[in-house]
């Protein structure tokens, strides 16, 4: 790290102050020249940073951290009777090309040349990883980074290693023995530190490049050589290849079955087709076929909805338990979409429109409850709700 500046701004206050008055919930919607924020009200604050290509800003309970064009690490924050400001800024020797952040926000993680650096909410730097397999004869970059919110931990795939890396948050985390079984021929005698400790995964090159990841479930996916593979987090190795043409894990979701019984279902679109897999057998359980290509697919209670058509033309088509027609499509949505985002805990969707620009908030039934317009000839790519403080 070659650079670290934070700005509170104002009176002095306690750190579990500052907690307590960080982002008050709202909505945000992104794409290559910054931010725009929501919070509480129908204004929309742009955060002036233009956003490092493919590296998606990261809502949290304590503001949004991002990666701007120059690859510097920033967290923005709002407190309870003040505008979005700029918290810290973190600057690396090489810049970062990969982030993962915490949904409590305490914590950031930063891929930065050939290192992983692991940031607290000031962006001080508690640990750097250097990006050198176990017996230190390959080096490389980190690329996928995750957060693992029910694991208390952090992941992060490293193509050129052949492995993937478990970083615990928990003070209670069991030590570390590197590889699966203890071997003293490669120093797995002594263990490390489990807080705070990389749990390396010997998954051999070349790595799938993960895409998929979810905080109810213990296992990621990615594509490898037109395979979807799965790798459980547990057992640190892969546990089923799906054979499905033209998948997009990252569009996929996840979901309990529509009988509120039974293992969870995986939801996997793959060109204009949707593949369900029951996630305990990895057998696929149901299949549907929709006008266009299957861009991203978003659940909530009783429905499944889905993106459909062009990249920035798509319409929204929803299949809800128990409805007559296998899809209907959302005629109440007008415009072609870009983006969709489920609501935690409630049945509803955040949708980005195109044209007109505007975040749309939309019930179960396909109502638009709220509008935010959105300024035109921006371009956007991705919407997220905001956690409430």
């Amino acid at each position: 790290m070659i650079g670290l500046t934070c700005a509170w701004g104002g009176a002095a206050a306690l750190p579990g102050a500052r907690a307590a008055a960080a982002s008050r919930g709202g909505v945000i919607a992104w794409g290559p020249e910054g931010c725009w924020v929501a919070t509480g009200g129908d204004a929309l604050h742009r955060l002036p940073d233009a956003l490092a290509p493919g590296i998606d800003p990261v809502p949290t309970a304590l503001g949004v951290w991002l990666v701007t064009s120059t690859g510097t690490l920033c967290r923005w924050s709002a407190l309870a009777d003040a505008p979005w400001q700029l918290r810290c800024t973190v600057r690396f020797d090489a810049p970062v090309h990969a982030m993962a952040a915490s949904p409590d926000g305490r914590w950031a993680l930063a891929a930065h040349g050939e290192r992983l650096s692991l940031l607290d909410q000031q962006g001080e730097a508690v640990r750097t990883f250097d990006g050198i397999d176990l017996r230190r004869e390959s080096r490389g970059a980190a690329t996928a980074l995750f957060s693992l919110p029910q694991r208390r931990s952090f992941f992060a795939a490293w193509p050129a290693l052949g492995e993937s890396w478990e970083i615990s948050l928990d003070p209670e985390a069991a030590p570390i023995f590197d590889g699966l079984v203890h071997d003293y021929r490669m120093a797995e005698g002594l263990p490390k530190p489990g807080y705070l400790g990389a749990r390396r995964a010997p998954l051999g090159r070349p790595l799938p490049a993960f895409s998929f990841a979810d905080e109810r479930v213990a296992w990621l996916a990615g594509i490898q050589d037109n395979e979807v593979i799965v790798v459980h987090l547990d057992v640190r190795r892969r546990i089923a290849t799906l054979r499905v043409g033209a998948a997009n894990p990252a569009g996929a979701a996840l979901r309990p079955t529509s009988r509120g019984h039974g293992p969870t279902e995986w939801w996997l679109p793959a060109g204009n087709e949707i593949h369900v897999f029951d996630t305990a057998r990895w057998a696929r359980v149901a299949g549907y076929t929709l006008p266009g290509p299957v861009r991203q697919l978003q659940a909530t209670e009783g429905a499944v909805w889905a993106l459909v058509g062009e990249r920035g033309a798509a319409a929204l088509f929803v299949l809800r338990d128990g409805q007559a027609e296998p899809w209907q499509r959302v005629g109440g949505v007008a415009g072609p979409l870009a983006a969709l985002r489920a609501a935690p805990g409630v049945p509803q969707v955040l949708a980005l429109r195109a044209d007109p620009p505007a975040l749309l908030q939309i019930d179960g039934g396909g109502a638009i409850l709220r509008t935010w317009p959105l300024p035109s000839g921006s371009g956007f790519d991705g919407v997220a709700w905001l956690p409430g403080g």
